[in-house]
């Protein structure tokens, strides 16, 4: 059994943190439509536990229930008649400054739309990855950020505070999102999984190698996915200690 698709430990820190967001916040961390049901099942049959697949039929309760019991997030899709794939679910309780029951019910090019460019280079090749998915396998690649507190949950509405042009190396935090796909054919649907970890940025970059590749990153970064990632004020700064 492949290890995205396993339970964790009730007692893990993460998982807590998951379940006491979701008994406070509800709605803006597992945001719901009927069309996520049959997707939620297909996804629970991945399971190999028991006690996760005995959550099927029992919609958002069965999806909140399973966002307090599996440590990565989880966004649900599902094919629409027009051939593309919803957001009709999910549950995110890490969420990299964006807010999850704001891309309900949006289609993957719509949620995608305030990334500089990525519709308008990629949006082909997006819809064909979703496409041609394969129904026995699970794609994973990762995706990184910078943040200026430690803290996993950073959603928009808790105006926690931004990297600015003052930021130091040793208070900047590395927030790496470990991410899967897998189809449910069975519903029609995708689960999109994000397992994030967080790391001090300043230890990653005690490897030389790791710190060379980091600076040339952040060198060649253009200036709108600088913006939209949150850096481009600290950007210099950081920059200036890394030649440092």
């Amino acid at each position: 059994m492949e290890p995205w698709f396993r339970l964790a430990d009730s007692a893990a820190p993460e998982v807590m943190h998951r379940r006491d967001l979701l008994t406070v916040h509800p709605e803006r961390h597992a945001p719901w439509e009927p069309g996520a049901d049959a997707v939620l099942d297909a996804l629970l049959d991945l399971f190999p536990e028991a006690e996760a697949r005995a959550l099927r039929g029992g919609g958002v309760a069965s999806g909140r229930a399973l966002g307090g019991q599996w440590e990565p997030d989880f966004v649900l899709l599902r094919r629409d008649a027009m051939g593309e794939f919803r957001m009709v679910g999910g549950c995110v309780c890490d969420p990299s400054a964006w807010d999850p029951a704001g891309k309900l019910g949006r289609t993957v090019m719509e949620i995608h739309s305030p990334v500089p460019t990525l519709n308008q280079e990629l949006g082909t090749r997006i819809r064909a990855f979703l496409d041609r998915l394969p129904t026995d396998a699970t794609l994973s690649r990762e995706n990184w950020g910078l943040a200026a507190v430690p803290d996993r949950n950073l959603h928009p509405a808790l105006s926690l505070p931004r990297l600015t042009k003052g930021a130091a190396l040793s208070g900047v935090w590395l927030r790496v999102e470990h991410q899967a796909f897998r189809a449910l054919p069975s519903a029609n649907g995708i689960v999109f999984v994000i397992w994030l970890t967080v790391h001090p940025l300043a230890e990653a970059l005690t490897d030389p190698g790791v710190r060379v590749s980091f600076r040339h990153l952040l060198e060649s970064m253009p200036a709108s996915i600088a913006e939209y990632k949150g850096l481009a004020e600290a950007r210099p700064a950081l920059l200036d200690q890394l030649a440092g």
